[in-house]
């Protein structure tokens, strides 16, 4: 029989969780930089290494990996799938609503565009987007600009809540308790997200109405591999034994496959999931443990640094692109803080009580490893 699903004990170890998704906030700002100035990937600095991936792409696969490693565990803690969607919700949409309507009624206006020509239609579609967690988008804002958008970064948002719904459904039928199924289930999306990632089958166009309402299926393929790979590293917490040399021995093939375009994703999530995790739960260097571990400012560093960095670009259009990414970066972290303390912080703090879920998984050891925050949900704002 299993044992009882485990709330997180009082006492749990420190690790680089919180950190490594600062970082990442701050790599998608290094990322996008060059890319806005440019309108390419020229001067993006992981692309010019390897000719594949991009800081920004790494930084939201390593987003994922994390997420599916820590969602499935909220699932396991919950009271109830109430309580479970409850805390998704609480997580992610104030905070996003909050953005939005900032570049919305302040962003938009500052950057060419006139609400007053927005018609009811206009405002219909805003009010879509905004439910559905789609970057915000009004004409003629940032109209000259390479990528005339509100918010380049928040597309990732819409992609990583149906992750969470999907997470809810695998756990209601029982997977997290069957390992080897969800294994197997997991190795079906990462080999079917690396078979369309081939030249000829990426090519594919999806109908229209299809990615306005479920995104754009490959894409969804590919976040949800990574988001299910960080899910069996939970499930196995038990089994993987996370040691530096092995990290080590994953980073040679990793350099060498990063070059290849087709296998260079599908390689970053399984062997860079595996020095991640060993990064963020093993490597006990001070500021790993401390930086971002109690106030989480990295979902509101994600969200924030596109507006500010578009209209740094808006007014200062030859803006060095050093200067362009440490203002937005100073930026971004000082409306992180703002967001945690006066939306994020408060939103969590809500209570949801509902029926217990039923014991169905024998908790693996992570879930009682991880120092996640005073609740372990607070510290999963998602990217």
């Amino acid at each position: 029989m299993n044992p009882p699903l485990n709330p997180l004990p009082p006492q749990r170890p420190a690790n680089g969780i919180g950190a490594l998704r600062l970082l990442f906030a701050s790599l998608v700002i290094v990322s996008h930089s060059p890319e806005m100035l440019d309108g390419n990937l020229e001067r993006e600095p992981l692309h010019m290494l390897f000719h594949t991936l991009s800081s920004g792409r790494l930084a939201v696969d390593a987003f994922f990996l994390i997420s599916g490693y820590l969602i499935a565990a909220s699932f396991a803690a919950s009271a109830g799938v109430g309580s479970y969607f409850m805390k998704r919700i609480l997580r992610i949409y104030p905070a996003f609503v909050v953005c939005f309507l900032l570049c919305v009624f302040l962003v938009a206006p500052l950057a060419g565009a006139s609400l007053r020509s927005l018609g009811a239609a206009d405002w219909g579609r805003l009010g879509y987007r905004l439910v559905l967690l789609k970057s915000p988008a009004v004409d003629q804002a940032f109209a000259t600009l390479p990528y005339p958008a509100l918010n380049g970064s928040a597309w990732t948002i819409s992609y990583e809540f149906r992750c969470y719904i999907l997470a809810a459904l695998l756990g209601m039928v029982g997977l997290y308790g069957r390992r080897g199924l969800y294994l197997a289930l997991t190795a079906v999306v990462v080999t079917t997200s690396l078979v369309l990632s081939w030249p000829d089958l990426a090519d594919f166009r999806s109908p229209a109405w299809l990615v306005a309402s479920l995104g754009e299926p490959h894409q969804q393929l590919k976040l949800l591999a990574a988001f299910m790979v960080g899910t069996c590293f939970w499930l196995y917490s038990k089994d993987i034994v996370l040691r530096g040399r092995y990290a080590a021995v994953a980073a040679v093939p990793l350099l060498g496959l990063m070059f290849m375009p087709q296998v260079a994703e599908t390689a970053l999530i399984l062997l860079g999931g595996y020095i991640l995790f060993w990064v963020a739960f093993k490597v006990s260097w001070k500021p790993l443990l401390t930086i971002n571990a109690k106030d989480d400012i990295s979902y509101g560093v994600y969200l924030y640094a596109w507006p500010i960095g578009a209209l740094l670009i808006w007014y200062w259009r030859d803006i060095p692109v050093g200067v362009l990414a440490g203002l937005t970066f100073l930026g971004a972290v000082a409306c992180g803080h703002v967001s945690w303390l006066l939306i994020e912080k408060p939103a969590m703090s809500w209570k949801w009580r509902s029926r217990r879920i039923q014991p169905r998984i024998d908790s693996p050891t992570i879930l009682t490893q991880g120092n996640l925050g005073p609740d372990a949900d607070v510290r999963q704002g998602e990217a």
